[in-house]
């Protein structure tokens, strides 16, 4: 089969799947500067090296080259290269949209991330508010839909209840195992270390945890707490986090690199979310075979096996997620049972291997659709 495998967005979440899918079927990928800039300087070393790779430039509407890149890049992977199968996760680019309706000639799997954006996220919101019209008519597009899991499918399904339900197929993310190749033998574990990571907005839960925490340090005055991102509600936490001993912010961009590092040094992720979808950071922990501590939100519950590789809580519970993390802190054979049913749990369910050929499944309905319903 040859795909064109667009990731104008979400490149991270595709590596493993374009890798295994390379391994049996031609890809032509198409990215963006941002989103392969979230993989990493050198992000190039992550894909596989067979797979041709275009990169474009962000979304510019006032610069000709923008204009310019798209109109190319879908033609190139339609025409020149002669996909079979398209299969873009979801943009609000606006030109990149509309190009994508007009191949009517080509099956369509849209990867849909987050339904609506999440709270919090004012900027995502107001680009989301206003090419909403293009979004929702890509969504009634799409062949085939995918969601990262049966909670975020529930979500689509209710924001958009036209949809065909049939049509959309749940697909849970694989660990994002590409940073493992950044680890270095002079990192270890440290024992006690909770990791908070990545954009710090208010669907988070930063403050929920912070009052946990409180209650955690009495009884683990060893234990340390690393805070690492950036985002809108950092302000409001950033005063407090820097007067606690046991607590350590690192308030910027966090390069793939240190990426590695930080996952290496903590031994338990925290995810305290007050409303989810799906996370790339859960995916990463698994990856690196930490246990989690997740809230009962969105799809979060369906990637953590709870009391086997994580705990799940209930959100807004600033005991409960106290409690949970009590008792890895205070239990180091049941963090490192739980590590080992994680490490588990990346090689088998939650494998790109898995992930590929439940993706192949939903391309293989996706072009049956598109015959025969004459599209």
């Amino acid at each position: 089969m040859r795909i064109y495998f667009g990731a104008y967005w979400f490149l991270p979440a595709s590596v493993g799947l374009i890798n295994e899918l390379s391994k049996h079927h031609r890809l032509f990928v198409v990215t963006t500067v941002g989103a392969a800039r979230d993989v990493g300087s050198r992000w190039r070393e992550v894909i596989e090296p067979a797979v041709p790779v275009r990169v474009e430039t962000r979304i510019k509407l006032k610069n000709p080259l923008y204009w310019w890149h798209r109109a190319v890049g879908v033609w190139q992977a339609t025409r020149r290269f002669g996909c079979d199968l398209i299969h873009v996760q979801e943009t609000l680019d606006p030109f990149l949209i509309w190009l994508l309706l007009r191949q009517r000639r080509y099956p369509l799997v849209l990867t849909v991330h987050d339904p609506v954006p999440h709270l919090g996220e004012e900027e995502t919101m107001k680009y989301y508010s206003s090419r909403r019209p293009l979004v929702e008519a890509l969504r009634r597009h799409a062949g085939w839909i995918i969601t990262p899991g049966q909670d975020t499918r529930r979500q689509l399904l209710e924001a958009y209840p036209d949809l065909c339900a049939e049509r959309v197929t749940a697909i849970a993310h694989g660990p994002r195992d590409f940073y493992l190749r950044w680890q270095q033998s002079e990192w270890t574990e440290q024992p006690g270390t909770v990791l908070f990571f990545g954009r710090i907005n208010a669907y988070k839960g930063l403050g929920v945890l912070l009052e946990a925490w409180e209650r955690i340090k009495p009884l683990c005055p060893q234990a340390k707490l690393i805070i690492a991102g950036r985002g809108h509600d950092l302000h409001t936490y950033r005063e407090r986090i820097n007067k606690d001993p046991q607590c350590e912010l690192i308030d910027r961009f966090i390069p793939s690199e240190q990426v590695a590092e930080l996952f290496t040094r903590c031994s338990i992720v925290v995810l305290p979310y007050v409303e989810a979808t799906q996370s790339g950071v859960l995916a990463t922990a698994i990856a690196f075979g930490k246990p989690a501590v997740v809230t009962r939100t969105g799809s979060l519950p369906e990637m953590v096996e709870d009391g086997q590789t994580g705990f799940v809580v209930e959100p807004n519970n600033a005991q409960a997620l106290a409690d949970a993390l009590l008792r890895l802190l205070q239990d180091d054979t049941l963090r490192e049972r739980m590590s080992h049913h994680v490490r588990q749990l990346a090689q088998g369910s939650l494998s790109w291997q898995t992930r590929a050929s439940e993706t192949c499944k939903v391309y293989q309905q996706a072009i049956e659709y598109h015959r025969t319903a004459g599209r």
